[in-house]
């Protein structure tokens, strides 16, 4: 991307202003959702079903919320939703740096904790109205900027958290997290940005987009993170227990995903296209399960290691032309669009948490490589036959 198109992007109405939010936000997420399960285990003392319990009731309240903030949105685009959502985070965050109570924490999950993480889909949805005033192509690099801020706070986040936790606890950790959240319902507030009305990314997509295919893109993104979230609870077990390696080993392959991923999406916002490639998204399945299958069949360190380029390459592809397909799909509904995409994150990991001890008790946590990697095939497999039927369709209207 030249000088100039990345000035465009900056001067695109409301962008500047979301990326900064977009960076404060999620790394208050990143730092507090990296140390709730200690949190809930070590403080609160819950027991497993207590912790399970807790996780669900989280996930649930957060897809509930991330629905009904994006069909207001959408109604007519305003601020406050994504206010009080940061809100409450901010408010969330700070009570658990002095909860100890599991019912407590339990109540403050439901009621805070989940609503907070629609933040996450509402920044897409308000920086989205004013790139698309600049036209295809920069808003389709405007969301995949978006994406790589998003991801790069999963970097910043847990190294913050992982400091602050040695210095100051628990307390500094949700402390640091509550304040992020405030700074960036501060910085909305002060420079406001403008609400304009999303249009599509495709001037050529059709008024409404058929079920099967945007059911399929759906579907297809959910088993991809409930293969991620499920592939990464092997990965930490595999690497200490079977391989007999440290927790070091595990925060390297998880850092040096996390940096290969921020790379692939910023080549995404220097050389994004004006509509979702979908044959790109497909083949980012294809290698999010050759990653499955190389470590499942050749579980050794060193192949974890090199894999991790596999990872974050698929991740990365995924993510982003995921988002777009749906945005694409959803003409004039940036909200329900962003939202969607957000809660095929949040309903795998509610699948993959449920799934993963069921399936390593039975199988053990090595096996879950392989499952991962059907479960990306068919991810793959959905998108293609979501094309098929689309273009099957359109052909048929022309006849």
């Amino acid at each position: 991307m030249s000088l100039s198109n990345r000035l465009d992007l900056l001067r695109a109405p409301g962008f500047a202003i979301a990326a900064i939010v977009m960076l404060l936000a999620v790394t208050a997420q990143a730092m507090a959702a990296s140390y709730m399960t200690l949190l809930a285990v070590e403080r609160a003392n819950m027991s497993p079903f207590e912790l399970g319990l807790f996780l669900t009731l989280s996930g649930i309240s957060s897809i509930g919320a991330t629905s009904l903030f994006a069909r207001i949105f959408d109604s007519r685009p305003r601020l406050w939703p994504l206010a009080l959502s940061l809100a409450m985070g901010t408010l969330g965050y700070g009570l658990c740096t002095i909860i100890v109570n599991r019912w407590t924490l339990m109540i403050v999950a439901l009621l805070l904790l989940g609503p907070a993480t629609a933040s996450f889909p509402l920044i897409y949805a308000v920086a989205k109205g004013g790139l698309d005033q600049r036209g295809a192509a920069l808003a389709a690099q405007g969301m995949a900027a978006l994406r790589m801020i998003a991801s790069l706070s999963w970097v910043i986040g847990p190294a913050l958290g992982a400091f602050l936790i040695h210095v100051w606890s628990y307390a500094g950790v949700y402390g640091a997290a509550s304040c992020c959240s405030l700074a960036a319902l501060a910085a909305l507030f002060a420079f406001r940005p403008p609400l304009i009305p999303a249009v599509t990314t495709n001037e050529t997509v059709r008024p409404v987009a058929f079920r099967w295919t945007i059911k399929a893109a759906a579907l297809a993104l959910t088993f991809f993170n409930i293969a991620m979230f499920m592939g990464s609870t092997a990965l930490s077990i595999v690497v200490v227990k079977d391989l007999g390696a440290s927790e070091r080993d595990v925060g390297l392959m998880f850092s040096l995903c996390a940096a290969v991923e921020v790379i692939v999406m910023a080549l995404f916002v220097l050389l994004s296209g004006k509509r979702a490639n979908r044959s790109l998204l497909v083949a980012g399945f294809a290698v999010f399960s050759v990653y499955f299958l190389s470590v499942a069949l050749l579980p050794t360190l060193q192949v974890l290691y090199g894999a991790q380029v596999l990872r974050a390459a698929g991740i990365g592809v995924i993510s982003v032309v995921g988002m777009l397909l749906l945005q694409e799909l959803s003409p004039g509904r940036a909200g329900a669009a962003s939202a969607l995409f957000a809660n095929t994150t949040n309903a795998g990991w509610l699948v993959a948490g449920i799934a993963t001890g069921t399936w390593a008790g039975l199988f053990g946590y090595h096996s879950i490589f392989g499952l991962c990697a059907a479960l990306s095939f068919f991810g793959g497999a959905l998108l293609i036959s979501g094309s098929l039927l689309g273009v099957e369709t359109k052909s048929s209207r022309a006849r």
